[in-house]
Order: structure tokens, then sequence, then C-alpha cells
């Protein structure tokens, strides 16, 4: 009998699981989603959604510190919002990429998630505000505005809905080292960094590419512009560029070696930028690593998120400790051939230029651990510096697919949007012919999850 209520205690506790692998201790928690925090959501699939879309509060995380009660507490942000895949829309008589934003007016917004009791809860949520104070939305830039992907944004019936020049697709937070009230986010879009107020949500200062940042930064692959931000105790802030800079419109073909990260100093508006080098031999193309996130260890070190498919197809998120201390900025550094270092596919090659890349040191891989979600996206240390936290991107509760697909030439199915156009009617088409194809949401029901990792000894010791 009490055999039987032990097991039963342990399957009533699946909110938390505890594990140990080796000598790293493993927490695992759903972040619990309050109704009142969900996206509102009114649309052709409304029925399949009764109380909106789960809030993903996973695309970017730091650690605020230990409430009264006891709980641990972090900052977790949203990115643009509910999205998927859509046909190219006729434009002017242009096949123009677009994306579906099925809640159109969503704002990107940060809460607090509460870590007590095993469980992990968002408390609180703050939308982003521009300048003026008007919530901003996670809609795509004006076509030829500085930072544009060049999409147009639909809505789930693939009607054209308006730009928003304000537009960010959040991806990162970090608290300011001087002034806790304020915080600092970065955006995939442009790519943007913004210092906003933390108990307004309203931005104090945006940083822009040909402005505050280097031009560079726009040659960004759509939709993998600026992915984790820290910010050091002396107050200098790192972004980083989520994938390889396609310098030459070549990026499936691209061999380099490096992934770049942009410091910021505040103070004196003076910019570096440092070369990450990824793990190019574990990739089929070097354009599929990504950096999930980042966080501030000191000025110059640095926790960094790395995650991608192996060439086996595998997926692999190491968290390396990086060091900039002795690293080169390649601000002005060029290729012997004038172009950029991105297009240099040799490792030593590019040294002999003078370069020397960021130092890095792995600390664990996430996935030898039990982690099951596809992103991670958010990651903070606490004060022991030995505990790692990190959250994942739930992509809102929702995934998508291509309903009733045409048949190419070879007669298999076509099942990526971007191989149909949609002209203002919604009228989807293949090859220029009306076809019934349409794309159908499904609630996965996924929440965003928060897993602990405490090494052995401070990240610092490895």
């Amino acid at each position: 009998m009490l055999r039987y209520l032990f097991l039963t205690a342990l399957l009533l506790l699946s909110a938390v699981q505890t594990a140990w692998a080796g000598d790293v201790t493993v927490e695992k928690y759903d972040i619990e989603v309050p109704k009142k925090f969900m996206v509102p959501y009114t649309g052709r699939y409304a029925a399949q959604f009764p109380d909106g879309f789960t809030i993903g509060v996973g695309s970017g995380m730091t650690y605020v510190g230990r409430a009264a009660d006891g709980a641990r507490v972090f900052y977790a942000i949203t990115d643009r919002g509910p999205n998927a895949d859509a046909p190219k829309y006729e434009l002017n008589g242009k096949a123009t990429p677009s994306k579906m934003f099925p809640a159109p007016d969503f704002a990107p917004s940060f809460g607090a998630v509460r870590v007590k009791d095993g469980h992990a809860v968002l408390s609180s949520l703050i939308t982003i505000k521009d300048a003026r104070g008007r919530a901003v939305s996670g809609r795509a830039i004006p076509l030829g505005s500085v930072g544009a992907t060049g999409e147009v944004p639909l809505d789930d019936s693939l009607k054209k809905l308006a730009f928003d020049p304000e537009g960010l697709d959040t991806e990162g937070i970090a608290i300011d080292s001087k002034d806790k009230r304020y915080l600092w986010i970065c955006d995939e879009y442009g790519p943007f960094i913004a210092k906003i107020d933390g108990y307004t949500g309203k931005i104090v200062k945006k940083y822009e590419p040909g402005k505050e940042l280097p031009m560079i930064v726009t040659t960004r692959q759509p939709n993998r512009g600026m992915e984790g931000i820290a910010v050091t105790p002396s107050g200098k802030v790192l972004a980083a560029i989520q994938s390889v800079c396609d310098v030459d419109g070549n990026i499936k073909k691209s061999k380099a070696t490096f992934l770049r990260l942009v410091l910021l100093d505040p103070a004196t508006g003076a910019v570096k930028q440092y070369a990450y080098p990824h793990d190019i031999r574990n990739y089929a193309q070097s354009a599929h690593a990504m950096i999930g996130d980042l966080h501030a260890v000191s000025d110059t070190q640095f926790l960094l998120v790395e995650r991608g498919k192996n060439a086996d197809g595998k997926g692999r998120i190491p968290i390396y400790l990086i060091d900039l201390a002795h690293a080169t900025d390649i601000s002005n550094i060029k290729a012997k051939d004038g172009k950029e270092l991105e297009t240099v596919a040799d490792k030593g090659e590019v040294e002999a230029l003078g370069v020397q890349y960021v130092a890095k040191t792995r600390l664990l891989d996430i996935k030898e651990y039990g982690w099951k979600p596809a992103k991670a996206e958010g990651v903070a240390m606490l004060p022991d510096q030995r505990t790692i936290a990190v959250t994942s991107d739930n992509d809102f509760g929702f995934t998508f697919k291509v309903v009733d697909p045409v048949n190419d030439a070879d007669g298999k199915p076509v099942t990526k949007a971007a191989a149909y156009t949609v002209d203002a009617s919604g009228q989807v088409k293949y090859k220029g012919k009306p076809v019934s194809t349409h794309i159908e949401f499904t609630n996965t029901g996924t929440r965003p999850q928060l897993w602990l990792f405490t090494l052995p000894k401070p990240v610092t010791e490895y």
C-alpha cells in the first residue's frame, strides 16, 4: 500500500522532474500560462483554439533574483507572435515572400516567470511599446526600409495586412547592469537593439543598422537577425547574429567559418564585431549553424547556446563558455580580395589576416541530458555560477500544414507553402493556376519549457 501511494505521489509531481545524469542535476518545468495571458484568436480556425494561442515566452530569458517568498524569478520574452509560412504574395505582378499572422495585433511582450514549489508560472506580462507609447506589433516592417525581411504580412485567410514600421521580432532580453529598471532587447527583423523601460515596456532608445549599428548586420538571413543579448557588469551590450550572414546572396553554398557577435558600448556609441567559430564540421551546410541566446558571466566571458542539426540530421544543442578577451575586432577587416570575411572558407586563411576568433569551452550539450523541445532560445545563469537555465520556444502552441496539396511534375505532393502564390483575393495558385490548396492550423497545446542544469562546479572553472 505504501509503495502504491509513493508511486501515485510521483505521478502527481508531473509539473517538475528532477534527474541526475553524471554530475549534472536537471530540473524540468512546463511554464504554466494563466488564461488571462493567452493570445486572443478569432480567425479561421478559432474553434480549435477556444482559449486562444498559448503565449510563447521562451524566446529569450534573464535571471532577476529571489522573491520575498523564495521563488526564483526570471524575465522571459516572446517573439513577434503567432505566425506561419504562407504562399508568396502576388505584389505588383511579382511573387513576394510572405508570412501569416493569425493574431495580427499581438504585441511582443515580456513577463516574470516564478519557479517555486515544483511549478514555473508566468505571473505578469508587459507589452513592448514604441517611443510614443504605442504597442508595437510583430508584423513585418515595410518593404525597402532598412532591415526589412522582404516579407508581406498576411492574415490566416491569406489577405494582405498592413506593414508595421515599428514592428519587432524580439528574441532576447537582459537587465541593464547600471540601472535595473531598464532592460535590453534584440530583434530579428532589422536587426535592431533597444533599451526599454522595464516598468512600462516603452522603448527608450532604438539602435538601428546604418546609424548606431553597422550595416553588415542587415545581411543576416531573413528572420535570423539578433537572436541573443547580454549586458556585461560594466554596461556593454553583446548581441549575436543567429546564423551566418548572407554577404553575397549565395548563402546555401556558404562555407563561412563564423557567426558575428556585435558589442555595443551605450556610453560612447562604440561598436566592435567578433568572429564566433561555429562547429562547422558538424553541419551539412554552414548556414545551418545557429545561436540560441547569450548570458554575460563577466566583462569578457559569456554563456552561448549553439543549436542546429548535424549532417546526419540529429539535433545538437551545446552550451559554451566563450571569451572575447583576446578576440579581434573584425569591423574593418576584409578578405584579400576585398570581400567580407564570410566568403573565406578556410579558418587558417582568416587567421592569416590577423583575426583571432572568440575562444570557446564546451560545458555540456543539453540534448545529452534529455532536452526534448526542438528549440532552445533562452539562457540565463543563477548566482551560484553553476546553474544554467534554458527556455524553449513553443511556437504559441500551434502548428500548420499545407492541405490538399497539388502534385508536381514527378507526381509528388507539393507541401511547402512558398511553392504556391496567392493573389489579393486570397486565391491560392500553383504555377499560375487556381488550386484548392490552403494552410491549416492545429492546436498542439505545447507550453514553453524551462529547464535548470546544475553543473558540479562553476562555469569559470571549466
